[in-house]
């Protein structure tokens, strides 16, 4: 079966230090199916913004994302996800599973398991979910820019918007069958009250500027319903509704990470930092990599320094 050629673009903020980035490179290169091109886009701070430049230097039928924190071992993971999209129009977003790897620390998979939306078992069959998420998924090239691509306003929650502009236009977000990758939460309590509290950030900065842009999510598969909203009454009730819950089942890990994502929010729509218009580009540098198998073309995204969010 003749496949069509699909390219990777990855976000990337910095390049230096990044733990992550040769290793989704090298695995990217081991793929049966290897991409005809990667897009590192380095140094843009609103994701949207980075993923929509990579998308405008794509000349192939499909295109995937990539986080620059994403882990792929499996070498078939391409050829299975761009096989499931050819074989079936109706999928407008295919993705991968999000499993436990057994490198993660028993820190790791504590919280994994605790924490909703962290896990998603490897599927034996195709199924449409919200799980579908930028670390890995595929999308034809034309339906995403039919959509107008990601959102460039929000800072945070792109996943659930670009989701719901791909199932408005009528087309399926889709985990395919036997594929996989991982998505690793920090291995430090600390590092990970960080992290919900700047992802709370993200959710009140949208829910004070955008709030039209604040959708459900669910676990992934709930009898194929996708509610696009809930009231902000009902989301705060069930805040608290959850925080009891885990405190009732000693979950301690997921009751800290939502006590800081709640901060995060409060503190964003009491006292903001983040700026609302969009940090301004200066100016971006194309360059080309060579010794890989595939082309790769590294983006320098070089901003306005009066804007610091």
């Amino acid at each position: 079966m003749s496949l069509e050629k699909y390219s990777i673009v990855i976000p990337v903020r910095t390049m230096e230090g990044n733990p992550y980035l040769e290793n989704i490179l090298d695995a990217l290169a081991k793929q049966t199916y290897r991409p005809e091109a990667v897009h590192l886009v380095v140094g843009d701070k609103r994701q949207g913004r980075a993923i929509n430049y990579g998308v405008q230097q794509v000349l192939t039928k499909y295109i995937g994302t990539v986080d620059d924190d994403t882990e792929i071992d499996d070498p078939k993971l391409y050829e299975k996800l761009i096989k499931a999209m050819e074989a079936d129009v109706s999928i407008g977003m295919g993705g991968a599973a999000c499993p436990i790897p057994e490198h993660a620390s028993n820190f790791q998979k504590k919280a994994i398991k605790e924490i909703p939306r962290r896990f998603f078992p490897v599927q034996y069959k195709n199924i449409d979910s919200d799980i579908v998420q930028h670390p890995c998924l595929v999308m034809p090239t034309k339906l995403f820019r039919a959509i107008d691509g990601e959102d460039e306003e929000l800072i945070r929650g792109l996943d659930p918007v670009l989701r719901q502009k791909v199932r408005d236009a009528g087309k399926r977000v889709t985990v395919i069958a036997d594929t996989w990758v991982y998505h690793l939460i920090p291995d430090s309590f600390v590092k990970l009250l960080i992290m919900y509290y700047r992802n709370g950030r993200g959710s009140g900065f949208a829910g004070k500027y955008y709030p039209e842009k604040i959708l459900e999510l669910t676990d992934g598969c709930k009898k194929d319903i996708f509610k696009k909203k809930r009231s902000l009454f009902y989301r705060i009730l069930r805040r608290f509704l959850r925080l009891f819950s885990s405190l009732l089942k000693l979950k301690s890990l997921k009751f800290s990470t939502d006590i800081a994502y709640s901060a995060g929010v409060i503190k964003e729509r009491m006292h903001p930092d983040y700026v609302l218009e969009p940090p301004e580009i200066e100016e971006i540098k194309m360059r080309e990599k060579k010794n890989y198998p595939y082309k790769l073309f590294v983006h320098d995204v070089f901003l306005k320094e009066k804007n610091k969010n």
